[in-house]
């Protein structure tokens, strides 16, 4: 019973954007909450791309609605299920509304001693290696290369086992299109001392009569008092017939100063080559300042700094990469 507690509480933080939750129905051993985020995100300068903003802001800001469920069958056995949908706006000071949702995850599974097994659209193995560095306003994008390594993955089977230290995932895309299903195996170790360390791999073909991608993502974090330090590696194959290759290396930490208020600082570099024509293309190449101020546990403010060293090459423009400053309002609930 306890494995299967802990199992179920990493899972529960690995696909939750907020710690916080409302329970709205509680009995006979079913349980059904709401959370999400409603968050103001405006930048100014530069986009998160580094396109110039020809205007004051960018609205950049969304909320997020989540519905999770728990139901228990027997002593050692239980069923749970989450969705999660987004909505965003668009930037524009006519009033233009976006009224479309994005689903994010659709999932439901059961979970007990043998750890825990989900069907649905949901996180493939290797996402707990990229949250290792996931940490800050621009992070988080070591995931994103191939299909069957990233996040939000549609007909994805996934199988987690965990312990107080050790957590091992597996997943399997079980893709409608012919050759285009994926596999994705991923584990991290947590040592009494802060110390963590994790390894992943995935593989998936990219449709018929193209090539496979594949990808080998690595984390180490290192977590002591208030300071929290995580640096991840990933390189692969977009498609091995095709002989482009990635590569990416993300390093962040913060540091709180006090219960509310913490600095967290971030580096990411990405990039693509092609060996057929021995071109590289940077993806990414930033740095990242941020001070967070925790007012309650349900309420956050931030400002974040990105320091963008792409060029006009790289982003497609006339000039180089504009540099990015973000304010950012978000409520949990």
């Amino acid at each position: 019973m306890k494995q299967a507690a802990i199992a179920t509480a990493i899972l529960s933080a690995l696909v939750s954007g907020s710690s916080l939750a409302a329970s709205v129905y509680s009995n006979d051993g079913t349980d059904l909450s709401i959370g999400g985020r409603a968050e103001f995100r405006g930048d100014f300068g530069g986009d998160d791309s580094g396109n110039e903003i020809d205007g004051t802001m960018k609205n950049k800001s969304r909320v997020r609605l989540n519905l999770k469920g728990s139901t228990e069958i027997s002593e050692s056995l239980k069923g749970f299920a989450k969705y999660e949908a987004e909505q965003s706006v668009t930037s524009s000071g006519d009033n233009e509304k976006t009224d479309n949702f994005k689903q994010r995850y659709m999932f439901a599974g059961l979970k007990g001693d043998f750890g825990a097994f989900s069907v649905g659209k949901q996180d493939t193995a290797g996402v707990q290696i990229s949250n290792m560095s996931d940490i800050s306003t621009y992070s988080g994008d070591q995931k994103a290369f191939i299909n069957a390594g990233d996040e939000q993955a549609n007909n994805a089977f996934v199988y987690q086992y965990a312990t107080e230290q050790l957590n091992l995932q597996a997943s399997f895309i079980a893709a409608e299109a012919k050759d285009e299903n994926g596999f994705g195996v991923s584990g991290t170790y947590f040592l009494p001392m802060g110390l963590g360390l994790g390894l992943g791999y995935a593989t998936n073909d990219n449709g018929e009569g193209a090539g496979s991608a594949n990808q080998i993502i690595g984390g180490v974090s290192y977590e002591l008092d208030a300071l929290y330090l995580g640096a991840t590696y990933t390189m692969g194959d977009l498609d091995d017939k095709a002989k482009t290759e990635f590569n990416g290396l993300e390093i962040a930490g913060h540091y709180k100063f006090t219960s509310q208020f913490r600095l967290i600082a971030a580096y990411q570099k990405q990039e693509e080559e092609d060996k057929s024509s021995s071109t590289t293309t940077n993806l990414s190449d930033f740095f990242e300042l941020t001070g967070r101020y925790d007012f309650n546990k349900s309420i956050r403010g931030y400002v974040s700094y990105k320091l963008n060293n792409l060029d006009k090459e790289d982003i497609g423009q006339s000039y180089d990469a504009k540099d990015s400053i973000r304010l950012g309002l978000r409520y949990n609930f």
